[in-house]
């Protein structure tokens, strides 16, 4: 490998080490190459070798510039510092160059090269630092008293005594402050000088004022700008506004790089119309709106995997834009060309807005539903039954999205107008579920029972409307609800199906309830849910050694099971049961 890499020119081989960072330990020239790195790839491949414990590969080459960037992008929690991370880095820093044998001063250098404040910042928590008295001989003695609790280091020049916890992070603000030490003893005594007299809140406030400036020269930008994207705009307007000036969208030095621009369907058919000399515009468009995307939701500057996700995001509100301006010009004899047209006049900004009103309908429409309906418990829509229950708590997010119902929590984004209707239904057919559960005109469940059972995180709607259904068959029930007995269910079981299926009325009655609220149109989709789901729990039903319906084994139901605490202390009141 190491002829190959040899053979290859700088860029080639700059290429290779980004796509497999371990080709570094083949490289003959990585204090030229090293430093070609941008940024954030640079960050990429450091947490690679990391992984594979060979920083020594990466970081002994790199420039101040792009350890700095590293520390930006790799230890900080929003606007805070990660203390923990950024003193590993530094440690790991000045090892490395204690390992390579790098003249004495380096470490100094590259300290005054980065940002000397975090080096003081991350050594300063659980840091003590006290003065010796060069005339008191008992002063090393009462300070070590003093700091009895803790690890101490005295200094090699004799004027401080140093204590950290006898942890691992102590340890590493210890091990680096000795390092610093070895490579200049006038800078370590200044170090513990700053720590000594640093001011935190005032220090991580200055870090941050640098830092967001160096963010923004690399194309991230501010929370606060980031939100001006999130506006909606009229697919009207941007369906015939004049072509506009695009000059601003320069490509800054340092500018973050993007993994591979992938499109697919509508939005790939658009960009392949447009003029070459319009692909890199785009392309930088691009790159901002991610930025944007990233920064509204407050996702870690440094984060890959995130602004993987918020690339996915872009494409997605870009795609919905460009197929909801197709509504505004139906009549246009090539729709791609006249898309295309759209792009170059108004940017790929103003069609993602386009995109965002109608994620932003869905996420208000969702909103006003929590509001008025009984959907939410413990989180949004916890209330409900899959598939709305996870539906309605993606489409609650400030970017709506939808739930990918056989991979757990996760979701994707709305790509096209079928997206938006199936959302839409969802939010629909998720109220007219609340409304089939306690509107007196449905099964008038008093919502009381949400908050007598013993684990209320664990109950559905579902789960009191098919209570709910056994007990306006049972025999001298009294109110529309109640906890089922062993009993209750057996009879259920016996009565209400017929070779194994419900038996008609219990269907005929389901879809008179739906039809006197008005959402006969939902009421396939309801019955198919929640129908099916009594049926199979009615069929399947267990007893245990007594020959009684099992309630360990028993769900779907409201049952004496689920509210057992709230039997005991209703019981020990005197009341009746």
């Amino acid at each position: 490998m190491v002829d190959d890499l040899d053979r290859k020119s700088a860029s080639a081989r700059l290429a290779t080490v980004l796509s497999t960072p371990m080709a570094l330990e083949d490289v003959d020239d990585a204090d030229t190459l090293v430093p070609r790195i941008d940024a954030q790839d640079f960050v990429r491949v450091a947490r690679a070798l990391r992984d594979e414990n060979r920083l020594d590969l990466l970081l002994g080459h790199a420039t101040a510039e792009q350890l700095t960037s590293l520390i930006d992008l790799d230890a900080w929690q929003r606007d805070r510092v990660d203390v923990p991370q950024a003193r590993v880095w530094l440690m790991l820093l000045a090892r490395l160059y204690q390992a390579m044998d790098k003249p004495r001063g380096t470490l100094i250098d590259l300290m005054y090269g980065m940002d000397p404040e975090m080096w003081t910042l991350a050594l300063l928590p659980g840091t003590q630092v006290i003065d010796l008295d060069p005339e008191d001989d008992q002063s090393r003695d009462l300070a070590h008293e003093q700091l009895d609790d803790l690890r101490t280091w005295d200094t090699p020049d004799g004027f401080f005594v140093v204590g950290v916890p006898d942890d691992e992070f102590g340890q590493q603000a210890l091990a680096t402050i000795e390092l610093v030490y070895q490579d200049d003893l006038d800078e370590g005594r200044k170090l513990l000088l700053s720590i000594q007299a640093g001011m935190y809140s005032q220090i991580e406030e200055d870090l941050r004022g640098w830092r967001e400036g160096r963010l923004a020269d690399l194309g991230f930008v501010a929370w606060e700008e980031a939100m001006k994207l999130f506006v909606p705009y009229d697919r009207t307007r941007a369906a015939t506004e004049a072509p506009r000036d695009f000059r601003y969208l320069t490509d800054p030095d340092g500018m973050l790089a993007l993994p591979r621009w992938q499109t697919s369907g509508l939005l790939a058919r658009v960009l392949e119309r447009l003029e070459d000399t319009e692909h890199g515009l785009r392309a930088r468009e691009f790159l901002l709106l991610v930025s944007e995307v990233m920064a509204a939701q407050r996702f870690p500057a440094g984060d890959t995997g995130l602004q993987e996700r918020a690339i996915i995001q872009t494409q997605a509100t870009i795609s919905l834009g460009l197929e909801l301006l197709l509504t505004a010009d139906t009549e246009h004899p090539d729709p791609e060309a006249f898309l295309a047209e759209r792009v170059t006049a108004v940017g790929l900004r103003d069609i993602f807005r386009v995109g965002y009103g109608a994620l932003d309908k869905l996420r208000k429409a969702t909103a006003q539903l929590s509001k008025a309906t009984r959907i939410s418990l413990t989180s949004p829509g916890s209330l409900l039954d899959r598939p709305w229950g996870p539906a309605i708590a993606c489409l609650s997010n400030w970017y709506p999205e939808l739930p990918v119902m056989d991979k757990g929590s996760a979701s994707r984004p709305l790509q096209t107008f079928a997206d938006v209707r199936q959302a839409t239904s969802l939010v629909a057919q998720a109220g007219a579920l609340s409304r089939l559960a306690f509107d007196p005109a449905g099964y008038g469940i008093d919502p009381v029972w949400l908050t007598r059972v013993d684990t209320p995180e664990a109950l559905v709607i579902g789960d009191l409307i098919r209570t709910a259904i056994v007990h306006a068959h049972l025999p001298g029930s009294r109110g529309t609800i109640a906890p089922l007995t062993p009993d209750d269910l057996a009879w259920a079981s016996k009565n209400l199906l017929e070779r194994g299926r419900l038996i008609a009325d219990v269907r005929t009655g389901f879809s008179a309830r739906c039809d006197a609220l008005g959402i006969g149109e939902h009421t396939p989709t309801l019955s198919t849910n929640l129908l099916t789901r009594l049926e199979v729990e009615l069929h399947g039903l267990e007893t245990n050694d007594e020959g009684q319906v099992d309630l360990a084994r028993t769900r779907g139901f409201l049952t004496i099971q689920d509210v057992a605490m709230w039997l005991t202390a209703r019981h020990g009141s005197g009341e009746d049961n």
